[in-house]
């Protein structure tokens, strides 16, 4: 027996609340109060004929596939093996209207029909971390001590050893990064 994670009632409840009702006649209204519920949790085990849970599960798979829709998606992959699961459930939906990806794919795969995929696929390798690699980022900052415009904090970070060289100018120009990166060079570790 499962009872729902947010059940207002135990079983026991349940079961008290329709004995209530049919025996002593007690009113839904009163249920509710005594019971702290709503109305409308009482009238619902009242009328219900066990006090457990009904499964939220549909009842029945909302799409069939039929051998007349399982063999003109098999015909269609043959007759273009490149195509996707997308892309035949597209072609097909005017003649079946309940094609669509899902079982397109599971006929497909029923049938052994799908692509392979490269299990021996290459790792991707990381950027190494050398003597020669640094990082340069440039950030906008508001002008200091009520000056008006911007400010730029133009920075380069030593991946190696992770030593930072920052410098701070009213512009971003080439000209003036380039001057920051000349200085920094000198400031940084050696790169060999």
């Amino acid at each position: 027996m499962t009872i729902h994670a947010r059940a207002a009632l135990t079983l026991l409840q349940r079961k008290e609340i329709k004995r209530l009702h049919e025996a002593e006649h007690i009113s839904i209204r009163e249920l509710a109060k005594r019971f702290n519920t709503t109305e409308k949790t009482i009238q619902k085990w009242i009328h219900r004929d066990s006090p457990l849970d009904k499964t939220s599960a549909p009842l029945k798979h909302s799409t069939v596939i039929t051998p007349e829709y399982k063999a003109a998606v098999i015909g269609y992959r043959k007759e273009h093996p490149n195509h996707g699961p997308i892309t035949i459930a597209q072609a097909l939906e005017n003649e079946f209207p309940q094609a669509n990806r899902g079982t397109v794919l599971r006929i497909l795969q029923s049938e052994e029909l799908t692509h392979k995929t490269n299990k021996d696929k290459k790792e991707r390798k990381p950027i190494p971390v050398g003597h020669h690699r640094i990082q340069m980022d440039i950030q906008t900052l508001p002008a200091v001590k009520g000056n008006k415009g911007r400010e730029y904090k133009i920075s380069m970070i030593h991946l190696k050893t992770r030593v930072k060289y920052s410098e701070i100018h009213s512009d971003r120009k080439s000209k003036t990064v380039v001057e920051v990166f000349r200085r920094g060079l000198d400031f940084l570790p050696p790169f060999f």
